[in-house]
């Protein structure tokens, strides 16, 4: 039972992969949205609408969610059964997550979440042993607080941005493209900038809300919740039960949140020249959504597994090498889309960025289960176990 659950969070994860390269595309195909987080152009053709709408709809503000669950959940799992001492096993790990990070965000990604997940990770160490109910009501505080404050500065935005030159406050959209698909020194200076920039909203924002996850994380990995859903404790139709409410209500407010950025489906052009607060607070409602429909896809993703175990036998492969495969999506895209490679930024139409999405993602299935036909951990994940193992003393086999 122990080896399906792990391919069950596994499946999980290699979902959650789709979700986050379906999010972070846009700020390589886009990267003004890293320095000016303004969404400066609308789509023109119905295709174009249609994939931005739906990445908004079903990606923005949940992908981020089971994905810091999931990091909850596997910090109790990695430390059963250990015989080792696992604080320090803990702690190694933040620090090399915070190492990562640093070099992610300086030079791949600006919107690494790898600082924060070593960072939290250290508070949710100091916080391991706190009750579920005090987790859970620390874990709804910290969410909505934010939930809030973006709401509300959106809403606030919206009442005086009218007739602000939105170019002067934020930047050039133009500007960033050219430094970002200029030769070496002008991409390596946009880096430092705009990581300058996001990596404060990483922290600030994004921060609490994936901690809030991490708690929610830790409560149901000690309730073994998942291994009892998995060996059929709860019935279908009890899950189901759960599972669609959840699905529904936040499909609800994610579809308003895209409708104000995007304009009503099918009709491009509708949501053309919908200033920044109102782009803000469809982020907000996106976060609100976050973790109620990312409860509808977890459950449902579960009763799945559940029925077809060959489906997570075919998706388990990704996310058990998930580091790899989030760090390996960062190296392809900036080399599509920066000056390092291609330069494609700012010339692909949306459908073309959707393509890329899907068969990216597809080859990461493919390269992962070969990958792990040869070698027991991905190339990142194995320096990085042997590393635990080695400063630790531990050489066993997790699952």
């Amino acid at each position: 039972m122990v080896n399906e659950r792990v391919q069950a969070v596994d499946a999980l994860r290699a979902l959650a992969l789709l979700g986050i390269l379906s999010v972070n595309i846009w700020y390589f195909a886009q990267p003004h949205l890293l320095n000016t987080g303004v969404i400066a152009e609308f789509p023109t053709s119905t295709a174009d609408q249609l994939v931005r709408f739906s990445a908004s709809l079903l990606f923005e503000g949940k992908s981020y969610v089971i994905f810091s669950f999931l990091f909850g959940l596997s910090f109790v799992l990695a430390q059963r059964g250990r015989s080792t001492d696992t604080t320090r096993r803990a702690l190694l790990r933040c620090g090399i997550l915070i190492v990562l990070g640093l070099l992610h965000g300086l030079f791949l990604f600006a919107g690494d979440i790898l600082l924060a997940y070593g960072l939290l990770g250290l508070v949710l160490l100091s916080l391991r042993d706190t009750s579920a109910r005090s987790a859970r009501i620390i874990a709804g505080v910290l969410y909505g607080v934010i939930v809030l404050i973006v709401l509300g500065l959106g809403s606030g935005y919206a009442t005086w941005e009218d007739g602000v030159d939105t170019i002067s406050l934020f930047g050039d959209p133009a500007e960033a493209v050219a430094a970002y698909t200029g030769d070496l020194s002008q991409w390596f200076g946009f880096q430092t900038s705009a990581y300058g920039t996001v990596v404060f909203s990483v922290l600030l924002v994004q921060g609490p809300m994936a901690f809030a996850a991490f708690l929610i994380g830790l409560t149901i990995g000690r309730s073994h919740l998942l291994e009892r859903i998995d060996a059929g404790e709860f019935s279908t139709s009890r899950l189901m039960l759960l599972a669609v409410p959840a699905l529904i209500l936040g499909l609800g407010i994610s579809a308003l949140a895209a409708v104000m950025v995007w304009g009503t489906p099918g009709e491009p052009g509708t949501g053309e020249g919908v200033g920044y607060g109102t782009q803000l607070m469809a982020t907000g409602l996106n976060f609100a959504a976050g973790p109620i429909q990312a409860t509808g896809y977890v459950l449902i993703a579960l009763v799945i597994f559940r029925a077809l175990p060959g489906l997570t036998q075919l998706l388990a492969p990704a996310g058990r090498m998930s580091l790899s495969n989030y760090l390996g999506q960062s190296v392809v895209l900036a080399l599509l889309f920066s000056g390092l490679g291609l330069g494609l930024a700012g010339q692909l139409d949306e459908w073309a960025v959707g393509v890329v999405v899907i068969c990216l993602w597809l080859t990461q299935l493919v390269l992962s289960y070969l990958w792990l036909r040869v070698l027991p951990r991905g190339p990142v994940e194995m320096p990085m176990r042997a590393v635990l193992d080695l400063t630790t003393g531990e050489s066993r086999r997790s699952s």
